[in-house]
């Protein structure tokens, strides 16, 4: 088989969904005649920690972890955080509470470490990959942000080996939805735009979960691009659900505090109370102060934090509304989660809150697996009905073609074909 060097931050133990789009590619490369070696960071500042997806490692993967400078040691040293404590992803996000002490630490984290807190790894990529190539011998370089520093890592190495690299990018660079809310003086912005523009000149292909962000570094550089959203895993979904006496309404993941379920919150409310009652809502997850607050005034709401991937995909499999929201911010109509695919191949009802002409908006339509709402509509009434359907024993039905292109499997099959034509 030919071989491919994956650079990733995000590996087991890393939780989080950062690590399942290369965790499931990975798994699925060798059927298409492509082995994996995989260079990741050694003692990574994951926001989670999962164990449980150490068994989807495959057997026989060589993984080789270095070093890596992490600028949030200091800053949990300086703020007064536990060493322990793991730094959520909305963190750069301003809080009316922090100390002028945090405030200070959010710029020099904006300012200094451009284009972002894990620029300490780019030396040891270096460093090591070079040693891994000479080893492995490689056919191709593969690296999958964000951190978008770690792009510059391989941009270095593909440059030092001459071998052929695709970039692979979760979310936008300087466009990206959380870019919005921190502070950076006009150096910084400078000098991450050229990083930017550096990585998609110099990648042979650059792919992407959206046809939007495409559209975004397109207009940048003109480059080799393709899609390759995130998906699902069949293997994941095969547990039937158990029937409940509860209505559950479940979200899984951050929420940060520009995804905020003010509207959400007063559609519950304006339930009967006999239908309310009957209602679970569920939060699976890291939950920004501001969002919390907004949820105090509801009954029957549970949350929960660092739950196992493995635990996540049966409260989605048990749910009967799988609520996505969407950051209400510019720049947000490319912003594909990998959860949204997850929560698809339950077959259950996707209530989103967002952009209704988005990317995520088309493939819920699409699917059939849901429908997006714009920020300030009505939800009573979709919540209302799917109750009644619940009540009723309705199934929700899905569109089944359009929901298998999703699987990691056919995903990876666009990504091998890449792959071939580059290498």
């Amino acid at each position: 088989m030919k071989k491919v060097l994956v650079i990733t931050y995000y590996w087991p133990p890393s939780g989080g969904p950062g690590v399942q789009r290369v965790l499931k590619f990975v798994k699925y490369l060798p059927k298409y005649g492509w082995e994996p070696i995989i260079l990741t960071v050694e003692k990574g500042n994951f926001p989670s920690i999962d164990e449980s997806l150490a068994k989807e490692i495959p057997e026989g993967l060589r993984v080789y972890r270095t070093k890596a400078f992490e600028p949030f040691e200091l800053y949990k040293s300086i703020t007064g955080k536990s060493s322990q404590e793991k730094i959520p992803t909305f963190e750069l996000s301003k809080n009316p509470n922090e100390s002028i002490i945090e405030r200070m630490s959010k710029w020099m984290r904006a300012n200094v470490f451009v284009p972002d807190a894990k620029v300490g790894w780019i030396k040891h990529i270096v460093k090591e990959g070079l040693k891994i190539v000479e080893k492995e011998k490689p056919n191709l370089i593969f690296s999958s942000s964000p951190p978008h520093s770690m792009q510059i890592g391989a941009m270095k190495l593909a440059g030092k080996t001459g071998l052929k690299w695709v970039a692979d990018f979760r979310d936008p660079w300087s466009d990206a939805f959380w870019q919005q809310d921190i502070k950076r003086i006009n150096s910084a912005i400078k000098k991450d735009a050229d990083y930017e523009q550096q990585v998609l000149s110099k990648a042979n292909h650059v792919c992407t979960v959206s046809k939007t962000i495409v559209g975004q570094f397109n207009n940048k550089v003109l480059n080799e691009y393709s899609v390759i959203p995130n998906g699902y895993d069949e293997s994941d979904f095969e547990a039937g659900r158990t029937p409940s006496d509860k209505f559950v309404i479940s979200y899984t993941g951050t929420l940060g505090k520009s995804q905020q379920v003010g509207r959400f919150v007063n559609a519950i409310k304006k339930l009967d109370s006999s239908i309310a009652s009957q209602i679970e809502i569920n939060f699976y997850g890291t939950i920004h102060s501001t969002v919390l607050n907004s949820l105090s005034g509801l009954q029957n709401v549970n949350v929960f934090n660092d739950v196992a991937h493995d635990k996540i995909i049966e409260v989605m499999m048990q749910s009967n509304i799988l609520l996505l929201v969407i950051p209400d911010t510019v720049n947000n109509r490319g912003i594909l989660t990998g959860k949204i695919f997850e929560y698809m191949a339950t077959r259950n009802f996707i209530l989103g809150i967002g952009p209704t002409s988005g990317d995520a908006a088309k493939i819920l339509e699409e699917t059939k697996c849901g429908q997006m709402f714009d920020y300030t509509d009505e939800l009573t009434d979709v919540i209302q009905s799917q109750f009644d359907y619940w009540k009723t024993n309705v199934k929700h039905e899905v569109d089944e073609d359009e929901l298998k292109k999703y699987t990691r499997k056919n995903l990876t099959a666009q990504l091998v074909k890449i792959f071939d034509g580059v290498a």
